[in-house]
């Protein structure tokens, strides 16, 4: 059994839009030792931020339904290990807020929660705080802000 990478929302974009470090992740995506796990909370800010491109004039309607629906066929698929959010995750959401010395954010604290749930070992994305926080509950991670070194 491979061992699982969370992807949060800000890494995970990146296979979807063309931004800083959006080559790394595909790479670390495509050809990666690991099952790759999102939440449902991924689903929906990966949906806010599509629609907010449309307004912005950035992404087309028709790119948006495509990415959308290639999200949903990976998920279907079994390629993205998917979890769902209940009670359960915001308990241990909580928990992390208040156990960790590293500041956390309520949306960073439910995705950290989430990862930890499905049994992940690393943490992707792209958020300083949230990585940081990832490593001080035990948790390897792969940096892909834009002030992490390459790993390619």
């Amino acid at each position: 059994m491979m061992p699982v990478a969370y992807v949060d929302t800000s890494a995970f974009l990146k296979r979807f839009l063309l931004e800083h470090r959006s080559a790394e992740m595909e790479a670390f995506a495509t050809s990666s030792q690991y099952q790759l796990a999102i939440s449902s909370l991924t689903v929906t800010e990966f949906r806010s931020v599509m629609k907010r491109g449309q307004r912005l004039g950035t992404t087309s309607a028709e790119f948006t339904h495509r990415a959308t629906e290639q999200l949903l066929q990976e998920i279907a698929s079994g390629a993205l290990r998917f979890h769902t959010i209940d009670a359960a995750i915001f308990s241990l959401a909580g928990e992390l807020i208040e156990g960790l010395s590293s500041p956390l954010g309520t949306l960073d604290a439910i995705h950290l929660a989430c990862a930890k749930a499905t049994g992940a070992v690393l943490m992707v994305s792209a958020d300083r705080q949230l990585l940081r926080a990832a490593e001080e509950s035990s948790m390897e991670i792969l940096d892909l802000s834009p002030q992490a070194a390459s790993f390619t």
